[in-house]
């Protein structure tokens, strides 16, 4: 009896777990060659969070001494924020489905993105103990590769 218990509580815990979440991967389709004219990056969310958003910056190459980029492009068309979730999508944030659009400049406010490495940042919306999210993927305007 206790063996037949003891399996039936086993069964219920497994049958009870959550699966694990996929990780949040970003996806930048033309990552080699931005058009210098539209600045236009086209990008896949897969593994969306289902609690949470995310925020895709274009940002200054991280530093090797650093975890996070020190200058990020500030102007609105170079940040989009990603949520399947229905209350975001109210607040503005748009659906992480289909392929997304994101400007990106070729020089902005402590930044240069023809001399100098950028990112394409990806951090969790409001929720900074959760890194699981971050992802830097580098891109490079119309072919140009200096670094």
């Amino acid at each position: 009896m206790r063996k037949k218990l003891a399996l039936a509580s086993a069964l219920l815990l497994v049958l009870s777990m959550q699966p694990a979440q996929a990780a949040t991967k970003v996806t930048v389709l033309n990552p080699s060659k931005v058009s210098t004219k539209t600045g236009l990056v086209t990008l896949t969310v897969a593994g969306l969070p289902t609690t949470n958003g995310i925020y895709i910056s274009q940002c200054m190459g991280i530093d090797k001494a650093t975890n996070a980029p020190s200058v990020c492009n500030p102007a609105k068309a170079s940040t989009l924020w990603v949520s399947n979730l229905p209350a975001d999508q109210k607040m503005g944030a748009i659906s992480g489905n289909g392929k997304l659009t994101l400007k990106v400049d070729k020089y902005f406010k402590g930044g240069d993105c023809i001399h100098t490495k950028c990112i394409i940042y990806v951090t969790n919306d409001h929720n900074s103990t959760d890194k699981t999210a971050i992802q830097a993927i580098p891109f490079k305007f119309g072919g140009i590769n200096l670094f």
